[in-house]
């Protein structure tokens, strides 16, 4: 296989991705690999107060494309958000959309490496010019790609 055709189709993968609006990543995987996907919180704790960390994977069968960390402030959210998170079972994204919540995506910084084949992109999430969450995220190219083929 051509070596420029599938670069040129990793980064289509990638930008794909990347544009993806606040709270349409699963979706937008799940459209890219056409299989279903699953989002698992790995991990959500109090780390001081009203202070939270929450780890995610969002992927297919054992390949987990995307891997996020989240640190919040409970004291930011509203009730019914906060009450979403604790219940470990949605992404960020869906509880906002099903509060009505339409948030923006602030303050990214992307950085990419051929090598691994991963995209590395730390970025806030925003409602009313407030930060609500602080997101870091890694994004598997080749587990997306290998995904979208198999």
């Amino acid at each position: 296989m051509n070596y420029n055709i599938i670069t040129s189709q990793i980064d289509l993968l990638a930008k794909t991705l990347l544009d993806a609006p606040v709270g349409y990543v699963e979706q937008t995987i799940a459209e890219i690999i056409k299989k279903p996907i699953y989002l698992k919180v790995v991990e959500q704790n109090s780390i001081s107060g009203t202070k939270y960390v929450r780890k995610v994977v969002i992927g297919h069968n054992q390949f987990p494309i995307v891997s996020a960390i989240t640190k919040f402030d409970s004291q930011n959210l509203p009730e019914s958000v906060m009450s979403g998170l604790l219940q470990r079972r949605e992404s960020i994204g869906k509880i906002l959309r099903k509060n009505n919540i339409v948030a923006q995506r602030g303050s990214v910084v992307i950085n990419y490496d051929p090598e691994q084949k991963k995209i590395t992109r730390g970025y806030e999430i925003l409602y009313k010019n407030s930060v609500w969450f602080q997101v870091s995220e890694e994004i598997r190219l080749d587990f997306l790609n290998a995904c979208q083929y198999r």
